[in-house]
């Protein structure tokens, strides 16, 4: 074995116990006097499932953790929901709120554990907030658009997924439209209006077309909607704050992306 062939195997040694010390993290009893590494695999909030640096898994009961682990394990669970739901949980986009000002809006955003800037902050004074963050659902990104009042206050909020070309529409997107609504039917119930997944000749361009639609407790409405952009076809998700009536499925997709001049 050569020189180079020793130091190729000794950094990989070294890389992966890096990465091991990395993914572990110190754990304590409820009173503290004890200790011990090991790495956070589930909990299901009466336990906590952890592996050992010998590789064993074990199981400690959530009374037996000392009240920082427990806070850390709430924490990381409240981040993995987070990521699974990636904004669709409340009436409105993750922690945003209708009547919030641009300002409070981007705070947020930033506070935000599901949405990233996807442009650079030079960009945001020439174009405002729209498209300048996304957030990811199911491992698919989508980009966000606002739309304001008169008054300055967020009225509605719209995800746009990547366009795809019209091969992949029968497929992919439509695998992509499905998910989204066992995911939306998870967190609101029943939609009060639902169609099948629409032919390809029934989209036009610019327009999107809504397929399901539901009503929250709060009076406000959430729309799924399939849409045409030139050769590319998307799914997007419009947070209203207005209760949408039945059969008004059909809008631009301008007044989805709903720019209302610089600053949007």
């Amino acid at each position: 074995m050569n020189r180079l062939t020793t130091f190729l195997i000794l950094a990989l040694v070294l890389m992966g116990g890096s990465r091991l010390a990395a993914e572990s993290r110190s754990w304590r009893s409820a009173s503290g006097n004890r200790s011990f590494r090991a790495e956070f695999v589930s909990s299901d909030g009466s336990s906590v499932v952890l592996r050992r640096l010998d590789k064993k898994i074990v199981t400690v009961a959530w009374e037996n953790l000392h009240p920082s682990d427990r806070a850390w394990v709430r924490e990381r669970l409240r981040k993995r929901e987070a990521k699974v739901h990636g904004g669709l949980k409340g009436s409105c986009f993750d922690n945003l709120a209708y009547g919030d000002n641009r300002r409070t809006v981007e705070k947020k955003l930033k506070e935000s554990l599901v949405a990233t800037k996807s442009l650079d902050d030079r960009l945001v004074g020439r174009t405002g907030l729209n498209g300048i963050y996304q957030t990811t659902i199911a491992t698919e990104p989508y980009e966000l658009f606002f739309h304001w009042t008169d008054k300055d206050e967020l009225q509605e909020v719209t995800l746009r997924s990547r366009a795809v070309s019209q091969v992949d529409y029968g497929k992919t997107l439509k695998k992509t439209w499905t998910s989204l609504i066992s995911l939306l039917q998870e967190h609101h119930g029943k939609p009060v209006q639902t169609t099948g997944y629409p032919p390809q000749e029934e989209l036009q361009e610019g327009k999107l077309l809504g397929s399901h639609l539901w009503h929250t407790p709060d009076k406000h409405s959430i729309l799924l909607s399939t849409g045409r952009e030139g050769a590319g076809y998307l799914v997007s998700i419009r947070f209203s704050a207005a209760l949408i009536p039945p059969n008004r499925l059909l809008e631009t997709q301008e007044e989805a992306k709903a720019p209302s001049g610089p600053g949007t």
